[in-house]
């Protein structure tokens, strides 16, 4: 009796840490709502090496995927707008972030912490380059880093960090 219910308790703990691994979109919809911060952006041209940008995100739930509305406001009140659609596949392998689709690398949860690691291959000014986004959720904050990573190179540098909380 003893070694089925050790084996059942074995059993309910890997099912646990299996389900632990995956993400569905429905868990995506709390990020519905106004947020508000900042988006730190590299820049590889001449002139300061980092902008920082004011930044407002609506995002809009649509049934099968979530619809978000950034709005940047450069240093000088200059303001630009990007939307973008965020969608998880059902077995939670892909992941359709930024107007293209990338393979969830990983999934970490940390108590109430949701962090989803995506890549994918692509080019970039005619050469071979690994894109990577890192969308870290928890209750009323949300951080995006967009990374890439060139040649041999074997860690993604930040192209940008986006840091916004719920109003």
């Amino acid at each position: 009796m003893k070694i089925i219910v050790s084996a059942l308790l074995i059993f309910l703990q890997l099912a646990a840490l299996a389900q632990n691994n995956s993400i569905t979109n429905a868990e995506l919809k709390a990020l519905v709502g106004n947020w508000a911060g900042t988006a730190v952006n590299t820049v590889l041209t001449g002139g300061p090496n980092q902008v920082t940008l004011q930044t407002t995100l609506e995002v809009i739930d649509f049934k099968d995927s979530l619809q978000l509305n950034f709005i940047y406001t450069e240093p000088g009140g200059k303001q630009f707008s990007e939307t973008n659609y965020l969608y998880v596949y059902n077995n939670s392998s892909k992941l359709s972030f930024d107007s293209a689709q990338f393979d969830i690398a990983e999934i970490r949860r940390r108590g109430v912490r949701l962090t989803v690691y995506a890549e994918r291959e692509g080019y970039e000014n005619y050469k071979s380059v690994d894109f990577q986004d890192i969308l870290l959720i928890g209750p009323g904050i949300l951080n995006i880093t967009k990374g890439i990573r060139r040649g041999d190179a074997v860690d993604f540098a930040i192209r940008k960090r986006i840091s916004l909380t719920k109003k």
